[in-house]
């Protein structure tokens, strides 16, 4: 009986030795485990990965939940890569943060570290670092290979070395700066950042005002000037020179202000009387604060132009055309939006630079167009110059006398009107324009006109059958010498280099360069008999006499062929062209690069004529101008004498010259912004100088460049009349 229990027993025991032991592996739990337990990295953020293993159910969770991402945050049991992803540090300080990954009872920790340094990310119009200098790391640069140079000025104090800049101590009194060039070269796209070094005493201005509003309007502020330099207009034809006006300010730490030499305490709300609240005058503000001796310096600036404030989204690029608020202060009050005179206006718009050549300097033309909340188009009346949707900011940058394209279009439009103005009082073949300050982004950008465009709506041609060509080269179409075959289906002919301006497709048309190629071939290759019997067929004959004077009398080189438009008013009544005039500011004495231009001759090719541009030769010509003067279809000579007669003592007039001269002179003397926009751009015209070519004159006293385009302006009046008067006595 004992034997077969005992037997039982070791039964038993076997069998649960076999299935512990035979039956299957056993289950070890790995423990909770990270790839990294550190990860750093600079100022622009990365994104990297974590290899996690978990034995069960995960999750994770960081106290930098601000600027950390992690994705996933949360998974199973076994191995998973966990994607970090870190922002860029826009706090100014170095920072950390832990990652903590949680799986059952057992935790897991990664810690982060991000540096903090000065950085910006392409595209970047401008970039400003403090005056201790440091490196500034640039992001967005074309991973195929890129250059950046600069002026050897700056090369003193800026190092690059790959995508790091190295900036030196600033020691001085002032604030310095350098254009950097930023180079892809793979695409040859090029960059310009302005980068900008505070300097020591302009960091230091403590209780600095932020924002200052006079009455309710923002004053804006110059970012570029290390001072706190406030900006406001006021109606130089005003009668008083007293004002009492409602400031209000703000400032880290201010709580009182007081104005000059006053020791009287003025709060933010306060009403204050100015005794001298005049253009061209500057008021010093200083700021206070009770617990502290130091003053704050400020400086409120008075204009007499209107002031433009433009602040975009992105930066502003050639196109596309990028979102932008824009904000017109005009004393006057000559701006209408639904029918009412307005002191200030302010709508959305798009905005880009403008031009072709003028964007190689660092002062940039810009054209904006109005928009509503949703995106439409929108027209307003601007500073009474028309009512409209698209405008032109023109900087101006190589006339140092900042008018000569202004003077040449209110001269023009003196004495030429379209054929059919009786029938269309509105219609005008130059642009209008006025004065303003200009702030893009916070920053002070000088003088620019706020102009119209010569458009269909400015020559009041007819929706359907009229067309505009921009002539915009030197090729042999421009030159109405010869053509090639006009491009199918596109607006611009690349060949020839001309553009359809109108209809474009916005206005619904199509390319069409019929009308503009039959009139090359005519003027490049018709026989003389028929040039002169069938010109008045293709030309109308007042607008190429009155273009053909005005040209030769302004010496326009540049506008030979090319910067020119070719107008037709309407195909289904007739083919002939108007001859249409842009971008005089290569005139008056100084060619495109701001060289003097001898006013008793051009390119001495046919005594003084102005036919051409190119060598001293005259091997480029101006196919019209040349057989105009040698051929004199359709009797056109007598038609310039008799012309130039009517013109010559009037709008042509020495006299007239020299009263418009003077007046732009005075407006931007008086207003004082001729000092502002020589403060700002003086110095970056001669560092740039070397780079184009052009003569660096950026004088501080416009009146001796007027006084030069005044004796000019004489001279060649003088040449001119001589010239005209061989064509009567033929």
């Amino acid at each position: 009986m004992k034997n077969y229990i005992f037997k039982g027993l070791l039964f038993c025991a076997l069998t649960l030795m076999f299935f512990s032991c035979g039956g299957g592996e056993e289950k070890v739990m790995t423990p909770l485990a990270v790839s990294t337990k550190f990860v750093k990295t600079n100022v622009l953020g990365e994104t990297t990965t974590i290899t996690l293993d978990a034995p069960t159910s995960w999750y994770a969770a960081t106290t930098g939940d601000k600027w950390i991402k992690l994705t996933p945050s949360s998974g199973e049991a076994g191995q998973t890569q966990v994607q970090v992803k870190i922002s860029p540090n826009n706090g100014k300080a170095s920072r950390s943060a832990q990652i903590t990954f949680t799986s059952g009872q057992e935790k897991a920790s990664v810690k982060v570290e991000q540096e903090w340094s000065y950085y910006f990310k392409l595209p970047c119009t401008q970039y400003t670092v403090g005056y201790g200098g440091g490196e500034v790391i640039i992001d967005g640069l074309p991973s195929a290979g890129f250059s950046i140079a600069m002026s050897p000025s700056a090369q003193q104090w800026v190092k690059a070395t790959a995508n790091v800049l190295n900036v030196a101590y600033n020691n001085g009194k002032a604030s310095r700066n350098a254009v950097l060039k930023i180079t892809d070269n793979t695409t040859k796209k090029e960059y310009e950042v302005l980068l900008i070094q505070e300097c020591a005493t302009g960091v230091s201005n403590i209780l600095a005002l932020t924002e200052l509003s006079i009455d309710d309007y923002n004053c804006p502020a110059d970012g570029y000037s290390p001072e706190s330099d406030f900006l406001y207009a006021v109606d130089m034809d005003a009668t008083t020179t007293s004002r009492t006006v409602k400031l209000k300010f703000r400032g880290e730490g201010v709580e009182w202000i007081t104005i000059g030499d006053s020791q009287k305490k003025i709060f933010s709300g306060d009403m204050v009387t100015f005794d001298n609240f005049t253009a061209n005058t500057t008021i010093e503000i200083n700021s206070h604060n009770d617990f502290t001796d130091v003053v704050g310096k400020n400086k409120l600036r008075i204009s007499g132009l209107p002031i433009v404030v433009i602040n975009s989204t992105d930066a502003i690029k050639n196109e596309p055309k990028v979102a932008c608020n824009i904000a017109i202060f005009d004393p006057k009050a000559r701006t209408d939006a639904e029918e009412k005179n307005l002191t200030y206006f302010e709508s959305l718009a798009g905005i880009e630079w403008r031009g072709a050549g003028a964007l190689r300097y660092v002062k940039k033309p810009y054209n904006f167009k109005l928009r509503d909340s949703q995106g439409n188009k929108r027209e307003a009346e601007l500073l009474n110059i028309r009512n409209d949707n698209s405008w032109i900011l023109d900087g101006m940058y190589l006339d140092i006398a900042h008018m000569r394209n202004r003077v040449c279009f209110d001269i023009w439009n003196e004495f030429n009107k379209p054929y059919y103005v009786d029938e269309k009082p509105k219609a005008m073949s130059g642009t209008r324009g006025e004065y303003v300050e200009v702030f893009i982004n916070g920053e002070y950008m000088g003088i620019f006109i706020l102009s119209d465009r010569i458009d269909r709506k400015q020559y009041q041609i007819e929706q359907n059958g009229g067309y505009i060509y921009k002539a915009k080269g030197w090729s042999q179409a421009c030159q109405m010498k010869s053509c090639g075959t006009p491009p199918n289906n596109d607006f611009y002919w690349d060949e020839a280099e001309i553009e359809q301006e109108y209809p474009d497709a916005d206005d619904g048309g199509k390319p069409n360069f019929n009308y503009m190629a039959e009139l090359i071939n005519f003027v490049g290759s018709s026989s003389k008999e028929d040039f002169s019997a069938k010109f008045e067929e293709h030309f109308d004959m007042n607008s190429v006499v009155d273009s053909f004077i005005f040209l030769n009398m302004i010496v326009a080189d540049d506008n030979i062929g090319r910067n020119t438009f070719w107008i037709i008013r309407n195909v289904n009544e007739s083919k002939k062209f108007m001859h249409g005039l842009w971008d005089l500011d290569g005139t008056l004495g100084r060619n495109w690069d701001r060289h003097k231009e001898d006013p008793n001759q051009n390119w001495k090719y046919l005594s003084g004529w102005v036919v051409g541009h190119g060598s001293n030769d005259g091997t480029i010509t101006f196919r019209l101008h040349e057989r105009i003067i040698k051929e004199n279809p359709a009797n056109i000579h007598q038609k310039i004498y008799d012309r130039w007669q009517e013109i010559k003592d009037g709008a042509l007039s020495p006299s007239n010259f020299a009263k418009k001269t003077e007046a732009y002179a005075e407006l931007q003397i008086a207003s004082g912004a001729r000092d502002r926009e020589v403060a700002r751009w003086r110095d970056l015209d001669i560092s740039e100088q070397p780079k184009w070519n052009y003569e660096s004159v950026y004088y501080n006293d416009v009146n001796a460049e007027v006084s030069y385009m005044k004796d000019w302006w004489q001279k060649r009046h003088t040449k001119l009349n001589s010239l005209i008067n061989t064509l009567q006595h033929e």
